[in-house]
């Protein structure tokens, strides 16, 4: 279906300048420059990613004699999210990747350990560090460590740190009320004492899925009460943990390889497990391979579109065909059907799509009022409150539930902790529903 795209907030390309065309000399001339302030920006970058990783690496070998490799890697996590939470917000040539501090710290702990031999020291500690900082490392990174691993410690050392944590028990999870935000927990070993209880916080409200919050509880039930209070009594509701039972919806909540890019945002906190996370979060889609069953609701962006136009009708929307936005007129019911449809998110995700809540709404009316033309915008949020009584039809929202979702509706009411200290939306933001 054609789609206006003159209602959009589109940036206006540069108007085209007429002059004489650029020689070939000229353009080789821009790319030698080019290719030369990308070489120097990674020197930049790789030192100050060094000078990070090796104050991390002494102060880690330092305490190493004292504490267990859990001791040591929840440390190593702790120093990682400071380390990089000092790039977050400076200037672009600072900007530090997470995978360039992952390479900074594989670099170092190679210098140390071939120090040493040379020196004839001890080399068991910088090799325990190796194993450790290797096993916190998701895929692709992981990738980076396995010639180093393979180098510096034995086969069977070597496979232990490939296979990582193990999984003990079965994985388990919660939702709240709304259906958008998720607790997945899950049960791995320790050295040398309990297991720990592992829980991603994800919340689905946003444009992308996001693990809000991630870390080690000491049992299942603290991980939940954890998850219960940030989430809120309202949204929690009688929230349980129960066995997954739907490894394509678990998928959707642990994107592993997919969130390797930092979303912006990020607190210190976040970037403490932001490896961690996803290498555990590997481990348990693995666990779950063979799991059948698709117990979850689902809904598409295109069946909830067309769903929307026959309500939309029915409520005496024109059926004209889809306009320029120009002169005034009216959008029809298509047109409105199907921007709202596609403004809705997380819109590749049917399991995770038809849900609504309070904050997922004040999210929606943030990106239509900042996406579209001002006339536009306030077409589209006018007829959002019939869209989330669709919603709330399709998943049998409790009416209490719904009133909740219709307060945001209209943008009058600032739904708290969803900006960030610039007054924009912060998609890392783990808010209480």
């Amino acid at each position: 279906m054609p789609v206006s795209r003159k209602r959009k907030k589109k940036s206006q390309p540069g108007r085209k300048l007429s002059g004489p065309t650029a020689s070939k000399a000229s353009l080789a001339g821009a790319f030698d420059e080019l290719f030369v302030h990308r070489r120097r920006l990674n020197e930049h970058r790789t030192a100050l990613a060094g000078d990070a990783a090796g104050a991390i690496v002494d102060a880690l070998i330092a305490a190493a004699p004292g504490w267990s490799d859990d001791d040591l890697e929840d440390d190593l996590c702790t120093r990682y999210g400071a380390a990089m939470i000092q790039y977050e917000g400076g200037a672009m040539e600072d900007m530090v990747n997470p995978e360039d501090l992952v390479g900074a710290l594989l670099a170092a702990i190679d210098e140390r350990l071939h120090a040493a031999a040379e020196a004839g020291a001890d080399v068991a500690v910088p090799r325990r560090l190796l194993t450790i900082v290797a096993g916190v490392l998701p895929f692709p990174l992981s990738e980076s460590a396995r010639d180093l691993v393979a180098e510096h410690v034995g086969a069977r050392e070597a496979k232990l740190v490939a296979r990582g944590r193990a999984l003990t028990g079965p994985v388990l999870w919660a939702r709240d009320a709304y259906g958008v935000r998720w607790a997945v927990v899950a049960p791995f070993a320790s050295a040398g004492g309990p297991d720990r209880w592992y829980l991603w916080d994800v919340d689905t409200c946003g444009y992308e899925v996001a693990t809000v919050y991630s870390g080690f509880h000491p049992s299942a039930e603290s991980a939940l009460a954890a998850w219960r209070e940030s989430v809120g009594q309202a949204a929690a509701g009688a929230a349980a943990l129960t066995p997954l039972d739907d490894k394509e919806m678990l998928g959707d909540l642990l994107r592993g390889e997919f969130e390797s890019a930092r979303i912006g945002g990020e607190s210190q906190d976040q970037y403490a497990e932001f490896l961690r996370s996803r290498r555990l979060g590997g481990t348990v889609k693995d666990a779950v391979r063979g799991l059948h069953g698709q117990a979850s609701e689902r809904l598409t962006a295109d069946e909830a579109g067309a769903r929307f136009a026959r309500r939309l009708r029915e409520l005496g929307y024109h059926d004209g065909p889809v306009g320029d936005g120009s002169g005034g007129s009216p959008a029809g019911a298509d047109e409105l059907a199907v921007e709202m449809a596609e403004s809705w998110s997380p819109q590749h995700h049917p399991t995770l799509y038809p849900f609504c809540s309070p904050h997922k709404v004040a999210q929606i009316v943030l990106h239509l009022r900042g996406y579209y033309q001002n006339d536009f915008a306030v077409e589209i949020i006018a007829v959002l409150p019939e869209w989330i009584r669709l919603l709330a039809e399709h998943n049998g929202m409790a009416a209490e539930l719904t009133e909740r979702c219709l307060a945001y509706a209209s943008g009058d009411l600032q739904f708290p902790g969803i900006l960030d200290d610039r007054g924009q939306p912060n998609p890392m933001a783990r808010v209480t529903e």
